[in-house]
């Protein structure tokens, strides 16, 4: 998902010119083919889901808008066309909720609760919105802007801003936790883009507010795959360095977004890309239709539905009642990959369209295993036979050192001590967690596991503590228990528990010596929990360092279980053997070649079981049936890795500094790819923020 944001954020990029003339001569390039700017804001978004794109671009006499402003102040009323007619509809309903047009003081942002509750609820439209985000913050920099993501409300969830601009910005509220509706700040482009539903352009004195007038504003809402307001994406500046293009930008930035948020509700759906002209298929301006898996219409994108004669909500039916066309015939066809694109035409129209599917067919030999890292919802339903079954004793681990573990573990079941699990990433963490979770007296109740450098810090709290139902600032919001909760009666599993931040390590250490956890907004709560942690990192050095709490460590640390890293266990060909086995299943049976089997003996394996794993079933894909595992099989990367040591001996033995300088390289090329981004490049690696800069710190490219 991550990286189709950032390919569909690319769309954007291309739209971007420094002159006033743009709307009229600027080409986007997508997909390969030139699509003029000006057919793309033609299509799509209108009143009710389709039509033409709406847009309300300023007049820009100053002089001429602060005269309009002062008459609408004294009598009530504007000149026919002294300013647009959504910004005289907005001054009426400003006067009517009561906002005082000359107010100086600002109001408050929400309490730090009520903003991690908010954050929270919206995480999955800040995880789509938030490189798109990025993308737009690096085109404009240098322009004096910043740039908004707010909620369905108009309260600001995540704010890039420039950093000349972005002082006024926080004098003006401008930030997370600041409601920007205009029943409180009047006309502003958040909250009167939420209520005319279009993108606007609030320039300068259009601001109810007088103190805001030396702002212009372009803001589009962000439509739910159902025509509701999920949030608003928005481009603040001073209006002396306003730029005509912004709004088309903000436009297209949504439509990346949205298309986004269609594709992760009907994830597990049929979804067709199309549209009349097949260049467009693919880009953020085709219709995106989904239909259940026997053909039952679910939605449609509201921004460009229009465009196939649909109205949000109001078509119902079947796969033949939109196309002449048979739904399993089209599926099979395009399922086949030949041809990869489809043409129909609509029933109650007759016009052509071509379609496309938006999610092709993964060959199933290519699907990542849930036994690994599962990811989605799927593929953790198709996991839960196996890691019910997962018990110490059905590791079968043959290893010494790892029996040893695994004997270890078993002497403390059922007796309430709590379990720190250190290892390298790969080694197999959680599901040794899972294993000591399934062999215990709780096996009958949930194991919860929560990865603490997977998660913003602002929703870390929320996920973890749970919030309780009620009215707070700028949204409604629905409760919900947190991970604590939900593993009442059974086990806690705290992975990279190094990750969590300071203020959150005291919460923790409160429920595990109360026996309660009290929800973000509510009463405490009775909890009875295991508690099994693990970590990559050594927790004694970071409470040297500061940066975990002594008191908790002594009490989560009533055994430490070390995980030997794959290269020194004495068990790797009885490991391959069986992930062989499990990978190319009974049908095949391919068999791994001695020197292959060598070869793993003396990789330095920095990824450890996890890299074991895809680097067997990489390999049993590029084998026919009947044929062996051999060398030419493996990866190159792979095989580069081990080209690097020196010797059998040197892999096996000296492996922490090519460890390091492999993880170094890994840090410098993904931050050098994102621009100097340390939040993208995080996002990208799969780490915290905090441990990105620690490790920065730690090799000397950041100063202390």
């Amino acid at each position: 998902m991550q990286e189709s944001v950032l390919k569909n954020a690319g769309f954007v990029t291309r739209f971007v010119a420094a002159n006033d003339r743009l709307q009229e001569r600027l080409s986007a390039t997508i997909s390969g083919n030139n699509i003029p700017l000006v057919r793309l804001l033609t299509f799509g978004r209108g009143m009710g889901g389709g039509g033409r794109m709406k847009q309300h671009q300023p007049a820009t006499d100053v002089a001429a808008i602060r005269r309009a402003y002062g008459q609408f102040l004294s009598k009530g009323r504007v000149p026919r066309g002294a300013v647009p007619d959504f910004i005289e509809r907005s001054w009426q309903r400003s006067a009517a909720f009561g906002v005082a047009y000359d107010r100086i003081r600002e109001i408050g942002r929400a309490d730090e609760t009520d903003l991690r509750i908010v954050v929270s609820q919206h995480g999955n439209l800040i995880n789509l919105a938030t490189p798109v985000m990025e993308n737009l913050h690096h085109q404009l920099t240098g322009s004096g802007s910043v740039v908004l993501l707010c909620s369905g409300e108009g309260f600001i969830l995540h704010s890039m801003g420039d950093p000349d601009f972005l002082p006024k910005a926080q004098h003006i509220a401008l930030k997370p936790g600041v409601s920007w509706a205009e029943d409180q700040k009047g006309t502003n482009a958040i909250g009167t883009a939420v209520i005319e539903r279009q993108p606007i352009v609030v320039y300068a004195g259009h601001h109810y507010i007088r103190t805001n007038h030396f702002l212009a504003c372009s803001a589009a809402p962000v439509l739910d795959p159902f025509g509701d307001v999920a949030g608003v994406l928005d481009i603040t500046c001073d209006y002396r360095y306003h730029q005509r293009h912004t709004l088309a930008l903000v436009q297209m930035s949504v439509r990346v977004i949205e298309r986004q948020m269609f594709q992760h509700r009907f994830s597990s759906d049929v979804v067709f890309n199309v549209h009349p002209e097949q260049s467009y298929l693919g880009s953020p301006f085709d219709v995106q239709v989904a239909f259940s898996p026997d053909g039952e219409f679910l939605a449609a994108t509201p921004a460009t539905c229009g465009y196939l004669g649909l109205r949000t909500g109001e078509f119902h039916g079947r796969f033949e009642a939109l196309f002449d066309a048979h739904f399993e015939q089209i599926l099979d066809k395009l399922r086949s990959g030949s041809p990869s694109t489809i043409q129909a035409r609509l029933q109650h129209s007759g016009v052509p369209v071509f379609l496309q599917l938006a999610h092709p067919a993964v060959p199933s030999q290519v699907i990542p295993s849930a036994a690994i890292e599962p990811s989605s919802q799927e593929k953790k339903l198709s996991a839960e036979p196996a890691r019910q079954a997962l018990t110490l004793e059905a590791l079968g681990a043959s290893d010494p050192a790892l029996l040893v573990t695994i004997d270890k573990a078993r002497r403390t079941l059922g007796r309430d001590i709590p379990i720190l699990i250190e290892g390298e990433t790969g080694t197999g963490k959680e599901w040794f967690a899972r294993a000591i979770h399934n062999s215990g007296p709780r096996a009958a109740h949930e194991f919860v596991a929560l990865n603490c450098a997977a998660i913003p810090e602002a929703l870390m709290a929320a996920e973890l503590l749970g919030f309780e139902d009620g009215e707070i600032t700028g949204t409604k919001r629905k409760g919900a228990p947190g991970k604590i909760q939900r593993a009442n009666g059974g086990t806690l599993f705290l992975d990279e528990i190094g990750e969590m931040p300071l203020a959150l390590q005291a919460r923790l250490l409160n429920v595990l010596q109360d026996r309660t956890v009290t929800p973000l907004g509510g009463v405490p709560v009775a909890v009875d929990i295991a508690v099994v942690c693990a970590t990559h990192h050594s927790l004694a050095d970071l409470v040297r360092a500061g940066e975990f709490r002594e008191d908790l460590y002594y009490r989560l640390n009533g055994l430490t279980l070390q995980l030997p890293p794959l290269r020194h266990r004495k068990d790797i060909i009885e490991l391959a053997k069986a992930l062989d086995a499990k990978e190319s299943g009974a049908a095949r049976r391919i068999e791994i070649s001695e020197e292959v089997l060598q070869i793993f003996v003396h990789h330095p394996w920095p990824g450890n079981v996890r890299q074991m794993h895809w680097v067997i079933r990489t390999a049993i894909a590029m084998v026919e049936d009947g044929e062996v595992v051999e060398r030419q099989h493996l990866p190159e990367d792979f095989l580069a890795q081990m080209e690097q040591g020196t010797a059998p001996s040197a892999a096996y033995v000296a492996t922490t500094d090519s460890l390091e300088k492999i993880e170094l390289h890994a840090i410098q090329e993904t931050i050098r790819h994102n621009h100097g981004n340390i939040s993208a490049a995080a996002r990208q690696l799969g780490v915290s923020r905090t441990t990105l800069y620690r490790k920065l710190k730690q090799t000397g490219l950041l100063p202390s």
